[in-house]
Formats: C-alpha cells, structure tokens, sequence
C-alpha cells in the first residue's frame, strides 16, 4: 500500500491561507453599504470554502482505518495509534463543521443589515471564531502531520499479494538471498520504529507477482533483545507472511553459533506458529552439515533452484498457478517483432528479469 498524504497545515498556517485569499475579496456596488455587504460576504464565503476544502482534503487522503488490510491496520497502530488517529481526525471534522456553519451564518446575516460598523462586527466575530475553532484543533493537526510523515514513509507492501518473509541472525546473507531471487533489484525502506532497513524484493509465479520482505531488526535477534514496538511488528507479520524462510549458517562467519540459530528459529516457529517455515543453510560454499535443510550459496547460486522449487510448491497451495492460453500468448506477443520465449516462469517460477 502506497500512502501519498500532501503536507497538513497547522492552524496558524490554516488560518494565514484562508485569512490571506478573503482579503484580495472585493467587490464593487452602487453604494458604500452594498460594496460594504458584497466584500464581506464574499470574504466569508471564501473563508469557509478555503477551510473546508483543506479540511476535506486531510479526512479524504487519510486512510479508512476499517477498510486497511490487517498488516496495515496493526502497523499503523504500532507507530502512530489507531485511537488517537481517529481522534485526531473526529476532531478535524468537528472544526470543519464548525467553521462552515459560524461563517456562512455571518454571511447570510451581513446581507440585512444597514449599518456599516454591524457589518464589520459580524466579520470580526466570525473571523475570531474561526480563529478559536482552528487553534482548539491545532494540537490534532500538528499530530496528523507526525502521521502523514510516518505513513508516507512506509514501504509499499502488498498486503493481498504472496508473502515470503526471510528471517535469521545477522550477516547470514538474507539481503544476498533476496537479492539473488527476485527480480530487478529490491527495493530498500525503512520503517518508522526501526532504524534498520527493510529490502523488499518480487518474483513471479505464474501470472502472480510474489514479494520476498528481509525485515532486520525483528526477525534477527532473540525475543528477549527486541523492544516493545519490535514484539508488535512480528505479530503483525504473522497476518502478511505465507511462507517464513529462516536462513542458518552453518560457517559461522556470521558471528553467531549454529546452537543460537537454531535456538532462534524454535522461537519464530513458536511465535509465529500460524505459519509454514523452510529452514534453509547458506553459504554451504564454505561449510556445510549432514542436516536435512535445503542447502544453498547465495553467493554463488548454487541450489536455489531447489530452494525456488520449494517455496513455489508451498505457494501453489494457496495461490494456484493460473495456466496460459494460446490466445493469452497471442495478446502478449509484440506484434512485427520475433515471437517471445512463452512465460517460462509457468514451468519453473522465474526470479530474475530476462
């Protein structure tokens, strides 16, 4: 999901915008009291339209928290608070109702009136009580803007699409491998309550786009090493993953020993007990043991061939592979050029750009 929310206004910066555009509002009549009730009227309505669409904007580019998929929902409930989202957001609705109705009420009373300094007291009170309205919302704006900085900055997971979430210590080569199977090359974020980064790689399977999520800082360390935000981070990993693959090295060079390895895989198939784990050995270019784990080097290629063929077995089972047709193989071809070599990710599932 790709959050895109523009800039929120604090009130001052709310009220300077909308103060600043009513003030080139002026209008001519036949007389100093009709020029009079014009340009107020007009400076009203221009206030209130300024707000509300400002307003509006902030409600409508802030996601339906309901409507967010599960991983999304327990993120943002991480790093922000869904409870004081929507009341930060309640609190917006309430000032842009207020405004409009305070304001296109002093316009409507302008127009019957005969006296030049009632018409100036009705803007002066509506403009001090849009001023209110605003400031007593200031907090829950400046607090939207931390949100939108937060949610801007998150990376574009697919919640709806396979998942296959790489765990293991450190430096046993997770980003390598992620690397090395997906297509293009992966994308690298952060989230807001790590400051480690999170490399997103793709791969197909069949007509299905995979994501492969390398997420350091919550899968590479013991359970009693994480922090509060860290613990929520893997539950909510446990409603995006499909498959986990936990990658040992069995050479150490990682720094850490196979006996704390695999103390460490015991404890994410007991925390994420919902979901299917491959265990996998790396860097078997260097050491490799007498275990039943799929062995691979990352580095140098070999056997990910195997490791692919069990992660699309896995997948499969959730996510068929949707077969081509001659005619879909016609659609695809570049008309005038020579004909493409036919999806051959429908035969074995393909991870590298061709």
């Amino acid at each position: 999901m790709d959050f895109n929310i523009t800039p929120v206004l604090n009130a001052e910066q709310l009220l300077d915008k909308a103060f600043g555009r009513a003030s080139k509002k002026i209008k001519q009549g036949n007389t100093p009291l009709e020029r009079k009730k014009k340009t107020v009227s007009a400076k009203l309505n221009s206030i209130a339209h300024t707000i509300e669409d400002t307003l509006g904007r902030y409600e409508d580019e802030f996601p339906t928290l309901e409507a967010l998929p599960e991983f999304y929902f327990e993120i943002i409930d991480i790093i922000i608070g869904i409870d004081k989202l929507k009341k930060s957001i309640g609190a917006v609705n309430w000032a842009k109702r207020r405004v409009k109705r305070t304001v296109m009420e002093a316009a409507r009373d302008v127009v019957s009136q005969e006296s030049l300094d009632e018409i100036e007291k009705i803007r002066r009170k509506a403009y001090a009580r849009t001023d209110s309205f605003l400031k007593q919302v200031n907090d829950d704006l400046e607090f939207l803007e931390e949100s939108r900085k937060k949610l801007n900055s998150l990376p574009d997971i697919k919640a709806d699409h396979p998942s296959v979430v790489v765990a293991g210590y450190p430096n046993v080569g997770k980003s390598e491998l992620v690397s090395q199977i997906s297509s293009g090359k992966p994308k690298i974020a952060k989230y807001p309550f790590t400051t480690k980064e999170v490399g997103i790689g793709h791969f197909r399977l069949g007509y299905q786009t995979c994501q492969l999520i390398d997420t350091p800082g919550m899968l590479d360390r013991p359970k009693e090493e994480r922090n509060d935000i860290e613990m929520q981070a893997v539950k909510a990993l446990e409603s995006l993953a499909d498959l986990i693959v936990f990658l040992f090295d069995p050479s150490e060079t990682c720094g850490y020993p196979l006996e704390k390895q695999e103390i460490l895989c015991d404890e994410i198939k007991r925390e994420l007990s919902d979901v299917e784990l491959v265990e996998v050995e790396n860097k078997v270019d260097i050491e490799r043991t007498d275990s039943g784990r799929i062995k691979i080097s990352a580095l140098n290629g070999e056997n990910l061939g195997e490791l692919k063929e069990s992660i699309k077995e896995i997948l499969s089972d959730k996510y068929p592979i949707k077969e081509v047709s001659d005619e879909d193989l016609d659609y695809f071809a570049d008309p005038g050029s020579a004909p493409r070599e036919p999806f051959p990710e429908l035969d074995e599932m393909e991870f590298k750009d061709r």
